[in-house]
């Protein structure tokens, strides 16, 4: 097994991945390093979480019903600042 992997980008990624650093003020380097950190600690993470979840009880929700309970909670909460 290798110690490291080189990822080749197309010139349209490339450029992308330019922008993007430039504007975070770091090398295209670190923005992807970053970027790749992030998917790989955190998205999974909560992903593989709520599939188990699932797999436990066989519960699921629509993304309606989770935006609708969401929305509900910040209406509760911003009547009772009034």
């Amino acid at each position: 097994m290798a110690d490291g992997a080189d990822i080749h980008l197309d010139p349209e990624r490339a450029e992308r991945l330019r922008v993007a650093a430039e504007a975070a003020g770091v090398t295209p380097e670190a923005f992807a390093l970053n970027a790749i950190d992030s998917a790989i600690d955190d998205d999974w993470a909560e992903d593989i979480a709520a599939l188990e979840e699932y797999d436990r009880t066989g519960i699921s929700y629509s993304v309606e019903e989770v935006m609708a309970e969401l929305r509900a909670n910040v209406e509760a909460r911003q009547a009772q600042r009034k």
